[in-house]
């Protein structure tokens, strides 16, 4: 590409707009695969609160021949009603997703940044190429409360306040490198995911598709082990990852290796497999409460999670579209970008996402027993905003409700008796 009267200016903007599509991760959470987004009215985000209802199964049970009733009932709740002796319906949990998030900063841009990109040459204005940037802003943001919502569900649904080696067991894969054990890091990674196959009784959930399943590496060592154990066996599991990326062994059509705009690397055990960038991590720590000065012990444990697996229907998102707003700035020259987005996300069940750690604090269950005891503990009641209470089920959140002022400030979690 070629631009006509070449100008310093002009070419910064171009490069910085090749940067902000390479640098920022756009939202890798797809409607209905991995994350079911449900985008909300302007009514329902006033609101605050937006309830999603997922049925109880009726457990009933076979009867001997010429018994009155059914042998056993293994949910009290689904008793038949006294007066007509049996249920109108199957009864639900309701689950309530807070959307007190709102992202609305206002982007000034001056008139000499307005005017100076009006030249035939550049495809678009500067205008626009700010709003790309929010964009991708807002989704750095989306996902990293997304995946803080998730860690958090996981940390405080699987392990209880003092962790056991059986809660270890069920909810963590270890991996460590071995040049001698090649098939180490796929290993772990499909132990990882045979664990979300067998569902999760929390969720009434027998079993999640693998068409339903995201996996979000967190580690880049561990993305590369992948690939190389891949590619050196030549399985059917290399085929389908170097069709994905690079050049497509069946069609031979040529495809970046990556997609980092989406953060899509490649597929494995069923899975697209996307890896998470350092900016959403950021954000990620940042609503989880977690200060690099502070808290760097914890990062730096939670540094070690190399992947974790999160089912679709496990996490749900309620979101208002991105809409923008541009006016006249009224002190200078120039216009005012008013983005304005409302977003809540709730992790209904910890107890689906399944993780592989990898590092010196997670070498051993004796060790990663430690780990994920100082974690849990640092986590407790520091996720922004916390889950609001939901219908039978006092434990996600015992902290329950949050006060936030109109400053963006936040008095302590309170906790409901």
């Amino acid at each position: 590409m070629s631009l006509f009267n070449l100008s310093n200016q002009q070419v910064a903007r171009k490069v910085s707009k090749t940067v902000y599509k390479n640098l920022y991760q756009d939202i890798i959470h797809k409607d209905g695969f991995g994350i079911t987004d449900k985008f909300v009215t302007p009514e329902q985000t006033n609101a605050a609160i937006i309830d999603i209802y997922v049925p109880i199964p009726i457990n009933n049970r076979f009867r001997m021949r010429g018994a009155a009733t059914n042998g056993a009932w293994a949910n009290t709740d689904n008793l038949p009603n006294a007066t007509t002796g049996q249920r109108k319906h199957v009864l639900s949990k309701r689950f309530s997703i807070d959307i007190l998030k709102r992202y609305d900063t206002n982007i000034a841009v001056s008139e000499d940044e307005v005017e100076g990109t009006n030249a035939a040459n550049l495809d678009e204005g500067f205008e626009k190429i700010c709003k790309d940037q929010i964009e991708q802003d807002i989704a750095i943001n989306i996902n990293g409360y997304t995946f803080a919502s998730q860690l958090y569900s996981y940390f405080m649904d699987s392990f209880g306040v003092e962790p056991t080696a059986v809660e270890i067991k069920k909810a963590i894969e270890f991996y460590t490198y071995d040049p001698a054990n090649r098939t180490a890091a796929v290993r772990a990674f499909k132990l990882s995911n045979a664990k979300v196959s067998k569902g999760d009784s929390k969720l009434y959930a027998g079993y999640y598709p693998a068409e339903a399943r995201q996996a979000f590496l967190f580690d880049t060592t561990f993305l590369v082990d992948l690939t190389d154990t891949a590619a050196l066996n030549a399985s059917d599991v290399a085929a389908r990852m170097l069709a994905q990326g690079g050049m497509n062994a069946f069609t031979g059509e040529k495809k970046t290796v990556a997609d980092y705009q989406s953060g899509y690397v490649g597929w494995l055990d069923g899975m697209p497999l996307y890896e998470v960038f350092q900016q959403v991590k950021d954000a990620m720590y940042y609503y989880l409460s977690l200060d690099e000065t502070v808290n760097a012990d914890v990062i730096a444990l939670l540094e070690q999670l190399s992947a974790f697996i999160a089912p679709a229907n496990a996490t749900l998102r309620g979101l208002r579209p991105t809409s923008f707003k541009t006016v006249d700035d009224p002190d200078t020259q120039g216009v005012i970008i008013q983005p304005k987005v409302n977003m809540g996300v709730r992790c209904l069940s910890g107890n689906s996402l399944k993780a592989v750690f990898s590092g010196a604090d997670f070498a051993d269950a004796t060790k990663a027993l430690a780990s994920v005891k100082t974690i849990r503990a640092a986590l407790v009641g520091k996720f922004r905003l916390p889950n609001l209470s939901y219908d039978y089920d006092n434990l996600i959140g015992v902290d329950n409700s949050v006060t936030a002022h109109a400053d963006g400030t936040m008095d302590e979690p309170v906790v409901e008796a």
